[in-house]
């Protein structure tokens, strides 16, 4: 491990021949078999029709084909056509950064954690994908999921520098890989992809805030105690304001009974008199 800060819960999920299984572990395990299980499908149907079944299409989903939700992140298309290295680099960024993440989360956080940059960004897509003109083609690959789980790292660990020829802190490479990134999907049109890129950028690091990396969510706390004790303050006021012109108002009224007499008082002052007899009574009963 790099770090050293522990959940609780980071425990391993189970055990294989003595040796610990993490979530993290069990994640790029997945992430391998889903994608040598395409790749034979591929080698038989072709590229297509295994595309055709797995791609997060949002027209599919509305239709039934719920399970387009998560299966669109079994493979990355490119690994056939481009070669093997931004899949390879993606698990490897899973694999060290989701490590830590887990660590400092614990495994059920880590889990759940995955499975919404899976799910949310998708579920966005099929809300606001349609009337946007995203998602026609549909779109197909985990990377900006696990980049989702390197943003997340980034926000936990800031200043961490995870490459030991590159001297520079992991918040600042993960903005130079969102922009770059952005740069790659905006010059190929693939305004999808870099939705989907967006959306789990988000979802990685509004996690991460809202289990107290950094900060947390304590501005947001720190906002709503702030207001609390405002509107407090002002009902205290409020009500001393009003208890001493009760006050006030009571000794004038006695005064005039000590100097001309009972008969004196209007009705609105025997009311006031006989309002403040009832409330010495109510407190004397407490």
């Amino acid at each position: 491990m790099w770090y050293q800060q522990q959940s609780e819960d980071y425990r391993p999920l189970f055990w294989l021949s003595g040796r610990p299984v993490y979530a993290n572990t069990l994640l790029v395990a997945l992430h391998v078999l889903a994608f040598v299980v395409c790749a034979i499908c591929v080698s038989f149907v072709g590229l297509e029709a295994v595309s055709s079944v797995l791609i997060l299409h949002p027209g599919s989903i509305w239709h039934g084909q719920v399970w387009r939700l998560f299966s669109y992140v079994a493979f990355t298309p490119s690994f056939f056509t481009q070669g093997p290295w931004m899949f390879l680099w993606s698990l490897l960024l899973l694999y060290f950064c989701g490590r830590e993440v887990e660590q400092f989360v614990g495994r059920r956080a880590y889990l759940l954690l995955y499975a919404a940059l899976v799910l949310i960004p998708a579920v966005l897509l099929c809300l606001v994908g349609p009337p946007l003109g995203l998602g026609v083609l549909g779109y197909l690959g985990c990377g900006e999921a696990i980049f989702g789980v390197f943003v997340a790292f980034a926000t936990i660990y800031p200043g961490a520098m995870p490459m030991m020829w590159v001297t520079i802190p992991v918040w600042i490479l993960a903005w130079i890989f969102f922009g770059l990134y952005t740069l790659y999907d905006f010059a190929d049109h693939a305004y999808t992809a870099m939705f989907m890129l967006w959306t789990s950028a988000a979802v990685g690091y509004l996690a991460m805030r809202w289990v107290g990396a950094g900060r947390g969510l304590n501005w947001l706390t720190d906002w709503v105690e702030t207001r609390r004790a405002e509107r407090l303050a002002r009902q205290h006021n409020i009500r001393v304001l009003t208890e001493k012109k009760s006050t006030e108002s009571l000794d004038a009224i006695l005064d005039k009974i000590s100097k001309h007499g009972v008969n004196s008082l209007t009705s609105s002052e025997r009311a006031a008199l006989e309002k403040a007899r009832a409330k010495l009574l109510d407190r004397d009963r407490r």
